[in-house]
């Protein structure tokens, strides 16, 4: 699942077919009672965020979605019914949100209530009359306040179709981009054999906001798990961590996002230094953060590695395969001062991702918040992330390179960075999303080959030597 930007969209044109509720589904959205559970944390930040920048005229919160192809012209009836299902299917798609008493209020129709009519055909000759049209209606369209808060849709050709699919981020995460490539995949081609599809089945969103909520509640300041956090945020200056290179962005300066893509290691080099990691007593994240930590320092003599990195609150096997905002985040952290090599640097971050992977159950929101006025908020993006998922264990993986199957962020403005990696069958890739400054181009790319270059050296010899052991051997073998 390559992330891209929406600014490197740019699909082949084609006939253009889109879906949206039907006049009978749309009225059951806006008489639906009020849900009794209470909202995740993710969503109650993100909703009133949202509320805020309607208020005061700032772009909204950004979506997220999701593109894979189909053979040959699609057939819109079986890809309507495909969408219906999806859409009955999931809890949090049936679900939407309204602004009233002074409060975010939820509701949630039930399957039965879901219909879905069919728009008129729109042909498209040019990539960027087609890019255009779509940037105006998933702009114009995604809004958690007006339900759905999403964009579905086919770009129809004579050999291969592009399916799209666009949400705001209240509905889902983007381990739930993946799954509906997957479950729509299936689904289309069940309808298409006149089959039904073999899906499993899946849990309750709203249950597990009531359970987070409750785990969250249940968490009193003096609980060791906020002294992490407030430990972390008092070594990063008592706000969240940057990204470690200086791209040249000035404080309160903006600037516009582009995605920093980059396939880091082949499948085979992959297997390979995960084997070397494992075989040293770490994981492959673990690795991941000790090649970045060297490549850093390296650049710019940092000694301390800090960043934040999602976890998936996917706890209870019915809600693997559902749709829904299942993240949290955790701080991590290890220094590299006296390490003689990468060896020694696993170490340090494996027993930092053990840390952060130990806090999954604590909403990182409810850690924020109760670090009060300990914790500062400095910039437009929160803070600065790593985030690995290893996709090849999701179902329908061994298919994406033949779905070409990619997740698309919307194009904003941003003045922090965050990391993405995703290990796929074709090789582990690496994606930045990163404030367009004049520099960044160029350090990324020094960055990324200098991680390169401690994964390779790692590979080939089993280790490396930090620069204060490579000065000290050149000096003994110089005598």
């Amino acid at each position: 699942m390559k992330p891209i930007s929406f600014l490197d969209f740019r699909p082949a044109p084609g006939q253009v077919t889109e879906w949206t509720v039907d006049p009978a589904t749309a009225a059951a959205a806006r008489s639906a009672p009020t849900d009794p559970e209470p909202l995740s944390y993710n969503q109650q930040l993100h909703l009133q965020s949202a509320l805020v920048a309607a208020q005061t005229g700032l772009p909204g919160n950004p979506w997220i979605g999701v593109a894979f192809e189909i053979d040959g012209p699609a057939n819109l009836d079986a890809l309507g019914q495909a969408f219906s299902s999806w859409l009955r299917r999931h809890e949090t798609l049936r679900g939407g949100f309204r602004w009233q008493d002074q409060q975010v209020q939820r509701f949630t129709l039930p399957a039965e209530a879901i219909a879905l009519q069919r728009g008129p055909v729109r042909d498209f000759a040019e990539v960027e009359e087609l890019h255009a049209h779509l940037e105006a209606r998933f702009a114009g369209s995604i809004d958690p306040f007006a339900w759905p808060a999403l964009v579905v849709g086919v770009i129809s050709r004579p050999s291969r179709s592009t399916v799209f699919v666009a949400l705001d981020h209240v509905a889902g995460d983007g381990y739930s981009l993946a799954l509906a490539v997957w479950e729509l995949q299936a689904t289309y081609q069940a309808i298409l054999q006149d089959e039904a599809p073999a899906l499993p089945e899946i849990g309750s969103f709203r249950e597990h906001c009531l359970a987070e909520r409750a785990a969250g509640e249940s968490v009193a300041a003096d609980d060791p798990a906020v002294e992490v956090w407030r430990e972390f945020i008092a070594a990063c200056g008592g706000t969240a961590p940057t990204f470690p290179i200086d791209l040249g962005v000035q404080t309160g300066q903006a600037w516009p996002q582009r995605v920093h893509n980059r396939l880091l290691l082949s499948p085979e080099g992959a297997a390979a230094f995960e084997s070397l990691v494992r075989a040293a007593g770490g994981g492959m994240f673990a690795g991941l953060l000790a090649a970045m930590a060297i490549a850093v320092q390296e650049m710019t003599g940092q000694q301390e590695f800090r960043t934040i990195t999602p976890l998936h609150t996917r706890h209870k096997p019915e809600l693997q395969p559902a749709m829904g905002w299942f993240i949290t985040c955790a701080p991590v952290e290890f220094s590299l001062a006296g390490a003689a090599n990468f060896t020694e640097v696993l170490a340090r971050a494996k027993a930092s991702v053990a840390s952060a992977v130990g806090m999954a159950g604590y909403p990182a929101l409810r850690m924020i918040e109760l670090l009060g006025e300990d914790f500062q908020i400095t910039r437009r993006d929160l803070f600065s992330m790593v985030s690995y998922t290893d996709y090849r264990k999701l179902p329908g993986a061994q298919r994406y390179q033949e779905w070409n199957s990619i997740t698309i962020g919307q194009v904003t403005e941003a003045d922090d960075s965050h990391v993405w990696m995703s290990r796929l069958f074709d090789g582990l890739h690496l994606a930045v999303r990163h404030p367009d400054t004049p520099i960044a181009a160029g350090l990324l790319d020094a960055y990324v080959e200098r991680i390169q270059a401690v994964l390779g050296r790692v590979i080939v010899a089993g280790d490396y030597l930090l620069p204060d052991q490579v000065a000290r051997a050149a000096q003994v073998a110089a005598g």
